[in-house]
C-alpha cells in the first residue's frame, strides 16, 4: 500500500475517531467491548482500504464496518448465553443516519480547518513538495532519496526538517491571521 494511502487513512481515522466511538458506544453498553469493536473496525478498514470508494463518505463506510462488528458482538453474546438486548440492523442503520446528519453539519468546518495546510503545501517550492512526496507519499527512506539524488543522508534529513519547520510556521501564521479576523 502506498504511503499516501496510509497517511490519508491516519488523517481520516483521527478525523472520525470520536464519532465512530460515539456510534459504537451508543450501540454497545459495555465500554470495553465498544473499545474493542472500534479497534477491530480500524483493523478491518485498514485491510480493506483498497475497497473503499473515495467518491463515497468515509464515515459511512467506516460505520458500516463497525455495524457488522457490532452485530458480530451481539451474535457472540447470544452464543455465549449472555442475556443482553440485541441491536437490530434497522436500529443500527437509524443510529447511523443520525450520526450522518451530525457529520454533514460539521463537514464545512473540517474543510476550513485543512485549508491552511493545503495553502502552505501549495506555497512550497516544487523541489520541496517533490521531496515530501518521495518521503511521505512514496514511502522512500531518507537513505534511498539521498542515493537517488546523489546527496548525503544528513542533507536529506536536514532538508526535510527545514521543510517541516517551514510548513509549521506557515500554518501557525495562517491560523493566527484567521484568529485575528474573527
Amino acid at each position: 500500500m502506498r504511503r499516501n494511502s496510509r497517511n490519508l487513512f491516519a488523517i481520516l481515522v483521527r478525523e472520525h475517531e470520536f464519532r465512530l466511538l460515539a456510534f459504537v458506544r451508543s450501540c454497545v453498553a459495555d465500554p470495553a467491548a465498544a473499545d474493542d469493536i472500534v479497534q477491530e473496525t480500524y483493523i478491518t478498514a485498514w485491510w480493506q482500504l483498497t475497497r473503499y470508494d473515495r467518491s463515497r463518505p468515509f464515515a459511512a463506510w467506516l460505520r458500516g464496518i463497525a455495524r457488522n462488528k457490532i452485530l458480530e458482538h451481539y451474535r457472540s453474546c447470544a452464543i455465549a448465553g449472555r442475556h443482553i438486548t440485541p441491536m437490530t440492523p434497522e436500529l443500527l442503520d437509524q443510529i447511523g443516519a443520525e450520526h450522518d446528519k451530525l457529520a454533514a453539519d460539521n463537514r464545512d468546518t473540517i474543510l476550513e480547518q485543512l485549508a491552511p495546510l493545503r495553502d502552505c503545501l501549495t506555497a512550497l517550492a516544487a523541489e520541496d513538495r517533490d521531496l515530501l512526496d518521495q518521503h511521505y507519499a512514496n514511502q522512500q527512506t531518507c537513505r534511498v532519496i539521498a542515493e537517488h539524488l546523489g546527496l548525503k543522508l544528513e542533507t536529506i534529513k536536514k532538508r526535510l526538517q527545514r521543510i517541516r519547520e517551514a510548513l509549521r510556521e506557515c500554518i501557525l501564521g495562517k491560523l493566527a491571521q484567521e484568529a485575528n479576523r474573527v
